[in-house]
Parts: structure tokens; C-alpha cells; sequence
């Protein structure tokens, strides 16, 4: 008995190193998942704006775009009010415009502007929101708080 499970584990030896190949294959995967974000960070003077003094490119927000998209990526920028600040409680509007990194940003349609960045390289890039306009005075303007939501989306392309 001692022999013959001797002869059974010589037996699976040499018939295993008989079987085994000259070479091997080994396959390593990974995966990286899209992303593409933006944040948006306000300056304490976008919420207290001083619509007596006139502004050239008063920096109102610095936004930080990301994107690792192969096909790279675009900004739409959007105003609720259409590029004017409207009186909260009246239909009164204070006109201004923006510049994206300082290229000027059409608002004056519901579509708003698309910035393109077609980099297929990773992107992490910080660019400066900013308004001008030219103030009133309080007495020509009916009183009140003068606002407008601007909406930035990224998307891949």
C-alpha cells in the first residue's frame, strides 16, 4: 500500500511536468471612469455689488474646471435674466455683460454661451468669472435688491 500511493505521487508529478507549457499569459486590467466637474467659487463682492460705481472686469467668481473625457469637454454659461440684473420685486433691469477666462460670454439668449475645450489630456484649470458695467445713480434707479442667477454646466463632448 505504501508503495503504490508512492508510485501514485511520482506518477502526478511527471505527468504534471509533462503537461505544463513554455510560457504563460497574464492579463492586468484596470479601468478609469470619466469625470468632469466644475465648482464654482464666489468672491464676497458678486452679492454686494456697488451698482453706483462703474466696473471694468470686477472678478465675481473663480471657477476650477476638471475633465480626463478622451474627447474633451464644454462649458455652457446661462443667465436666468438674460445678462441683467433685474429688480427682485418689479420688472426694472440693470444691464451688464461678462467675460470667461476673458473671452466675453453672450447672454442675451436662453442658450447662453458654450466655451469648447477639445483637450483629450487631463484638464484641471481655474478661470476667472468677471462683469463690467456702468453704474447709476440710486436716485435714477428705483430702489431694491437687483439680481440674476448664472448657471455654468460641463459636459464631455
Amino acid at each position: 500500500m505504501k508503495n503504490f500511493l508512492t508510485l501514485s505521487v511520482l506518477a502526478t508529478l511527471f505527468s504534471t511536468q509533462a503537461m505544463a507549457a513554455t510560457s504563460g499569459t497574464l492579463l492586468l486590467q484596470g479601468v478609469v471612469a470619466k469625470k468632469v466637474s466644475i465648482v464654482v467659487t464666489p468672491e464676497s463682492v458678486a452679492s454686494a455689488l456697488n451698482l453706483e460705481a462703474s466696473q471694468t472686469d470686477l472678478k465675481v467668481a473663480s471657477v476650477n474646471e476638471r475633465s480626463n473625457s478622451k474627447t474633451g469637454y464644454k462649458v455652457t454659461i446661462t443667465s436666468a435674466n438674460l445678462g441683467k440684473l433685474k429688480r427682485t420685486d418689479g420688472p426694472e433691469v440693470f444691464n451688464y455683460t461678462m467675460k470667461y477666462g476673458g473671452a466675453a460670454v453672450g447672454l442675451s439668449s436662453s442658450a447662453g454661451s458654450v466655451f469648447n475645450n477639445a483637450s483629450t489630456s487631463v484638464v484641471n484649470v481655474n478661470k476667472d468669472l468677471a462683469i463690467s458695467y456702468t453704474g447709476a445713480l440710486n436716485e435714477t434707479m428705483i430702489e431694491g435688491t437687483y439680481s440674476d442667477t448664472i448657471t455654468l454646466n460641463i459636459a464631455s463632448n
